[in-house]
């Protein structure tokens, strides 16, 4: 549902976009997909994480946000061409990045003698049709019925909000013969100051990173508010439904309980003292 209401938001001009910024959009993927997992796993690993966290947050990072982070920045006044850009671009990135990038760091923590339950042409074949096919029936709708489309893209973009809501709350309550994880109070307050470091460093890492390198404020804050989320019903797909482990599903719960206030903290701070006021 997330990602067909990114394709109902489609139109041409969002494509026209990624043509005139090629520079901006490379920048802002290569940042959220190449650059920051690693940094934020290594944050995980000097904080002493275990193994298996460590890998669920590697997971976690690697996923591509869905159609929070428009959301946000169209609250914000944000580039919004440039944040629908980066989110279909990185989920199509991400059907192939995800697996193959999993599989590595499955062997990398656990050794190449362990057995990885994640055939690489089969889990592409999950990915697409959890992230790119929604995305595709959504924008051949919009091209034939766009009035409707227009509708249905603001009714299922709150809708899903709720509906993985109640996922969360499942996995995070439920026994785990009834689908849920259960998260113990140690792992949630083991968990939760190491991911709220890597959620503050991804906002950090995105705006300043992309300032240095000659991007305005507005299209910064933009590409911070994408670091900061992360694709969590994507992450729950591969850890628990392809990899049969329910705590790499853990880190990714916890991170969605507060990522997306942080990131409204962030949209407005920015906003009021770099975008607005138009500092540095």
């Amino acid at each position: 549902m997330i990602m067909l209401s990114v394709g109902l938001s489609l139109t041409a001009k969002d494509f026209q976009y990624i043509v005139e910024n090629p520079r901006i959009t490379i920048i802002g993927l290569f940042l959220k997909m190449f650059c920051f997992p690693f940094i934020g796993v290594s944050i995980a690993n000097l904080l002493g994480l275990s193994t298996t966290f460590q890998l669920g947050i590697f997971i976690l990072l690697i996923c591509p946000v869905g159609t929070t982070s428009n959301l946000i920045t169209y609250w914000f006044s944000g580039n919004k061409a440039l944040t629908v850009a980066l989110t279909t671009i990185a989920s199509f990135v991400a059907v192939i990045t995800v697996p193959i990038l999993t599989r590595l760091a499955y062997q990398y923590y656990f050794g190449d003698n362990v057995t990885v339950n994640l055939p690489v042409w089969g889990t592409i074949a999950n990915i697409f049709i959890v992230l790119i096919l929604p995305v595709l029936v959504g924008m051949l709708f919009r091209w034939r019925y766009e009035r409707q489309a227009l509708f249905t893209e603001r009714v299922l973009k709150y809708a899903s909000i709720v509906l993985l809501a109640v996922v969360y709350i499942i996995k995070f309550f439920a026994p785990k013969e009834n689908g849920g994880t259960e998260i113990s109070r140690e792992e949630l307050f083991t968990l939760l100051p190491v991911l709220l470091a890597i959620n503050a460093t991804a906002l950090l890492f995105g705006f300043v990173a992309s300032r240095l390198l000659k991007i305005n404020n507005q299209d910064s804050m933009t590409i911070g508010i994408e670091m900061g989320l992360e694709n969590v019903s994507l992450a729950i797909v591969v850890g628990s439904v392809l990899l049969h482990n329910e705590d790499l599903v853990k880190p990714g719960l916890i991170y969605a309980m507060f990522s997306f206030w942080t990131v409204m903290g962030f949209a407005v701070l920015t906003k009021k003292l770099f975008y607005e006021k138009r500092w540095l």
